[in-house]
């Protein structure tokens, strides 16, 4: 076919453009249903016990959670340490005329975190409650109450007080041995593939071209001969008798031939022709995501966390 008539555009418009780009999307949306028929089998058998069938009536019961249980000890009472020097009880000297209370202060050397609060009673007396009982304290620490008395307005008295100590040995810590039953759905990834993107690269390559070779072929040959030949002969006469005049002859024969050949030759070939070279090349790229989980399966497994409780381990 002669590039001159050729139209890249008829190789073109016979490529099956439907195949080779619906193909791979056909392929992709399929590739996609298996991906969640593969996650329905995986949480069926992953997360949930086969169905059963009744042999009577033929109803088909669905299978409950699969569960993982384990134990585990869970402490019920913290360990609480040993406690020296904690205020028992605050005694205060007798007062009956205080008005408002200014401060209280613990006079001690080794104890901490103790408190102590005096208040007005009715009968302007002081109330002494222990708020804090503190550590570290000794029988022989005081306490100080500074006070307004109600005798002089704005004038301020103190009164001392005592306290007494006790120890608390330590408590140590209780456990209870639980049972914990937990969906294995709540503790495998459940896969939720997704096919994001897809890219389909069609390169159609086309190159044509036309030749044409001409040659000639030019031969020439000559060739010469000369050839010469010379021939004769030469008489004279002689005798007794000298004569006035000799008598004698002389013949020459000179031959010359030439020969010239000469020889030619002319050859001339051509060829032409027409040549198309195609290349096609095809590039699909998918690209596939987790998906993030169902509302609906995501209120499952809500559900299945929520429904983690601790038991105790009966005997």
């Amino acid at each position: 076919m002669p590039v001159s008539n050729y139209d890249p555009g008829q190789e073109l418009s016979s490529i099956d453009f439907r195949s080779m780009i619906g193909g791979p999307l056909t392929a992709v949306v399929e590739a996609q249903a298996q991906a969640a028929l593969s996650t329905v089998d995986f949480i069926k058998a992953i997360g949930f016990e086969p169905d059963t069938e009744d042999e009577t009536t033929g109803e088909i019961t669905p299978g409950g959670p699969i569960y993982v249980q384990f134990k585990y000890p869970k402490q019920v009472s913290p360990y609480i340490p040993p406690r020296n020097g904690i205020i028992d009880s605050a005694t205060l000297e007798n007062v009956s005329n205080a008005a408002s209370i200014d401060s209280v202060i613990i006079t001690s050397s080794g104890g901490n975190n103790g408190n102590i609060v005096a208040t007005v009673n009715g009968d302007n007396g002081i109330d002494i409650v222990v708020q804090s009982g503190g550590d570290g304290y000794s029988g022989s620490d005081t306490f100080v109450v500074t006070y307004t008395s109600n005798d002089e307005p704005g004038t301020t008295e103190t009164a001392n007080g005592t306290i007494t100590v006790r120890n608390e040995d330590a408590v140590p810590a209780e456990f209870e041995e639980l049972q914990l039953e937990v969906p294995i759905l709540t503790m495998v990834p459940i896969p939720f593939l997704r096919v994001e993107e897809t890219e389909i690269d069609f390169n159609a390559k086309i190159n044509s071209m036309e030749y044409r070779r001409v040659g000639s072929e030019f031969k020439a040959a000559s060739s010469l001969n000369t050839r010469s030949t010379t021939s004769g002969s030469i008489t004279t006469g002689t005798g007794a008798f000298i004569s006035l005049f000799a008598k004698g002859s002389a013949r020459l024969k000179f031959t010359n031939s030439v020969n010239f050949k000469v020889s030619a030759s002319y050859k001339r070939s051509s060829k032409q022709g027409s040549k198309v070279e195609k290349s096609y090349q095809l590039g699909v790229r998918v690209k596939a995501t987790q998906d993030e989980t169902p509302g609906g399966m995501e209120k499952i497994l809500n559900i299945l966390e929520d429904a983690i409780v601790g038991l105790p381990v009966t005997a």
